[in-house]
């Protein structure tokens, strides 16, 4: 199976993980298996529907700079480039200092013939501590100015609602490892959909669930830097799916019939094949790596509302090892 682009994600092979009978994986391999190139190139072409909005996106804290103007709140992203955790020290603080450069960004954008401007707000910008109860009123106006700008230059905008900068006031509690924050997301997402949604019509809840749960609580190479992947990243996705659930039912039942939006999230994902086409062994590892890396988040929201049978069957057999492991430490130690 190919490599994924983030190398240390890895999956061992499980015999007891059996697919179901004709998986969608497998659907859709033996669709393209024996295909030549060209047919796959063909297969590329005039594939996007009618409406399809063509655009750009950013992230706040990629752009923004101005990390601590105006009463905005630390991020963890803040944190862990002050901290040194980055490459060669840098930190975002001014970055493309886009919270000054409002109109010189649509200008620019303007040249790019977009339909559609993919942007994120900065929750420590608009909630300095992660709660209503201090409120950024100039990251708001910041905000209004852009979303403004961007409709009077017949640009669509898509705001995501987090695209990784946590209230580092919330991570104090526990970050996404915590509960209570599915009540503070649901918060903030309602002043967005309150002050911002008479003009805003597409919402994102999550930017790459996959990224933050996996690379933020897994491997710890992004903030909060928790290295925990049979534990945290499991139970932070799990966090980020009911939270995303709060916030859809929100706008559907509070907003949905005067703005007319729409709510959804960003899943990212990469195309696994098998090494050997023919050999069941290798189908199945792709199958398994794509249901661990886009079925984990997509197939709750999508297919049914749970995880995917090959994830669950394989964490079953992983809590397993975890326990005979830890019987065996304690027998040891009792020996001692």
């Amino acid at each position: 199976m190919p490599c994924s682009r983030f190398k240390t994600f890895t999956l061992q092979d499980n015999p007891t993980a059996a697919l179901a009978p004709r998986s969608s994986y497998q659907t859709v391999w033996e669709m393209f298996a024996n295909q030549s190139e060209l047919e796959r190139d063909t297969f590329l072409q005039d594939v996007f529907p009618s409406g399809f909005l063509w655009g750009t996106s950013t992230g706040a804290f990629n752009i923004e700079g101005a990390w601590a103007e105006d009463g905005k709140g630390e991020s963890i992203w803040d944190q862990f480039g002050h901290e040194g955790h980055v490459y060669m020290n840098q930190t975002t603080d001014v970055a493309c200092d886009s919270y000054h450069k409002t109109s010189y960004d649509v200008y620019l954008l303007r040249g790019l013939h977009p339909q559609l401007y993919k942007f994120s707000i900065s929750w420590p910008r608009i909630f300095p501590a992660g709660t209503n109860e201090t409120i950024g009123f100039k990251g708001v106006d910041y905000y209004n100015q852009l979303i403004d700008r961007l409709l009077e230059a017949n640009i669509e905008p898509m705001v995501t609602l987090f695209h990784w900068d946590l209230p580092q006031a919330l991570q104090v509690l526990g970050g996404w490892q915590n509960d209570s924050i599915i009540d503070a997301f649901a918060n903030y997402a309602d002043f967005c959909f309150a002050t911002f949604g008479d003009r805003v019509k597409f919402w994102v809840t999550f930017h790459e669930p996959w990224v933050i749960s996996y690379a933020g609580y897994g491997t710890g190479e992004h903030p909060p830097g928790i290295t925990d992947p049979g534990i945290a990243s499991y139970k932070v996705a799990h966090t980020i799916l009911k939270a995303h659930a709060k916030v859809w039912h929100l706008y559907n039942d509070r907003y949905r019939s005067q703005q007319q939006g729409r709510v959804g999230l960003v899943l990212n994902s990469d195309w696994a094949e098998p090494q050997t086409p023919a050999n069941s062994e290798d189908v199945n590892a792709s199958e398994r790596y794509l249901q661990f890396m886009l079925g984990w988040f997509a197939h709750p929201v999508f297919v049914n509302g749970d995880y995917p049978d090959i994830l669950k069957a394989q964490i079953q057999e992983e809590e397993k090892t975890w326990v005979l492991e830890e019987v065996f430490h304690r027998y040891k130690y009792s020996l001692t």
